[in-house]
């Protein structure tokens, strides 16, 4: 694949990844009950309360794929490190709501019911959510380590497109543009008519009429 279609597409592989991850902790993730002394009390739980980590990592996912893109190769290769691991800890996180989720309800159990060992009560209703957050950082993750891998062919690209074009000038290969040209006797009309008056042929065919080389008016030698 072409360099620069490479580079645009992991860049943008790894910033929509960041940003779907970032949104995807809004909606709510976990629904359920907890039992307080007036009954069960529906709770629920935004990706944001449930996997605080995963919203963190989106974050700096997100700021890491921006310094891919405007960085230098060391600052790339740092910023692509930087992104596989946020994109990791994305997955990860949600990926574990996925697996206990009465576990992320725990906070919204303890302020429903006042009680700092309340969990929640019953089945815990999970929606597509976390699963959309674990995809996008996987994506986010994957990118990161394809500009980690082949970020460095990037770096040479625009250097030798930049060679071969002064090479060319240089060389005189078609297309390439030629060094201006001062304008001669011919080319300006000043420079003509001082060469006439001198009897020289401003077109550089020699002495104007074909004569003598001397000042005007002398006639040939005899």
């Amino acid at each position: 694949m072409n360099p620069a279609r490479e580079r645009g597409a992991l860049l943008l592989l790894a910033a929509g990844g960041s940003l779907l991850a970032l949104a995807a902790g809004a909606p709510q993730w976990l629904a359920g009950a907890v039992e307080t002394p007036t009954g069960l009390v529906p709770v629920g739980a935004t990706g944001r309360a449930a996997a605080p980590l995963a919203t963190a990592a989106a974050l700096v996912g997100a700021a890491a794929a921006l310094a891919a893109a405007i960085g230098r190769r060391l600052a790339r290769a740092l910023a692509a490190l930087v992104l596989l691991l946020a994109g990791t800890g994305v997955a990860a996180a949600s990926l574990a709501v996925l697996a206990q989720p009465q576990d992320g309800l725990d906070a919204a159990a303890r302020a429903a019911s006042g009680r700092t060992s309340a969990a929640a009560a019953g089945p815990v209703d999970v929606s597509p959510w976390p699963a959309v957050s674990a995809a996008a950082g996987a994506a986010a993750a994957l990118a990161g380590a394809g500009v980690l891998v082949r970020g460095r062919r990037w770096a040479g690209a625009p250097a030798s497109r930049r060679y071969e074009r002064d090479a060319s000038v240089t060389s005189g290969a078609p297309g390439a543009h030629p060094a201006p040209r001062a304008p001669g006797a011919a080319e300006d009309p000043a420079a003509a008519w001082d060469s006439l008056t001198r009897g020289d042929d401003p077109t550089g065919g020699g002495p104007a009429g074909g004569g003598s080389t001397g000042p005007p008016g002398s006639g040939p030698s005899r």
